[in-house]
């Protein structure tokens, strides 16, 4: 179970910084990002399904489908990428039907309100991310930014250390984004106050 934790840790961040080097001309970083939070979406759905947590399983899914949607807005291959994602989706399914779901512990429906929020802010971001115009890309990240703040909180507040670092990373990522998506704005904003 860990290694599912490894695994969607390790593409979350990859994903993350990846995105964080997208730029209003360049969304082949967000391309290649949102294949990374699919990885890591898969990892993570399964190990979550693993302990029953029905609300985390449920913003998980939401995740793992702006991912797909990411994915198919910002590819140059969409039949191959379409395909590639329904043998994986299949396989997936057909794995959680005989191993995954047989195996659930427990099932917890406990829903931490502060975080259920944060959630759903970082996911309208995942969602405004793939979109064609740097503006509305340039919102995702001012989501981004604001979830994190909460989840560095509750990483923190919990003794999640890790998860607390993560999202300190995740706020990081979150400026350079927006920074680079913004830049030329930024900087014309920065040349009329130097006046």
């Amino acid at each position: 179970m860990i290694i599912l934790e490894v695994i969607g840790a390790i593409f979350s961040i990859l994903g993350a910084y990846l995105m964080s080097l997208s730029s209003k001309e360049d969304t082949k970083p967000l391309y290649f990002g949102f294949i990374s939070f699919f990885i890591s979406n898969l990892a993570l759905l399964t190990f979550f399904t693993l302990n029953g947590k029905v609300p985390v399983i449920i913003q998980m899914v939401l995740f793992f489908i702006t991912a797909i949607i990411g994915i198919y807005k910002l590819t140059k291959n969409k039949k191959r990428d379409i395909s590639i994602i329904l043998i994986v989706l299949f396989i997936y399914i057909l794995i959680s039907l005989f191993t995954i779901i047989p195996n659930i512990k427990n099932i917890d429906f406990n829903i931490l309100i502060i975080d259920f929020i944060a959630s759903l802010v970082a996911i309208t971001g995942s969602f405004l991310l793939s979109s064609h115009k740097y503006i509305i890309r340039s919102y995702a990240f001012i989501c981004f930014f604001v979830a994190d703040v909460v989840f560095v909180y509750i990483g923190y507040s919990n003794a999640y250390y890790f998860f607390m670092i993560q999202s300190v990373f995740y706020l990081y990522t979150s400026f350079k984004g927006y920074h680079n998506t913004m830049r030329s704005e930024i900087n014309t904003i920065v040349n009329k106050l130097k006046r």
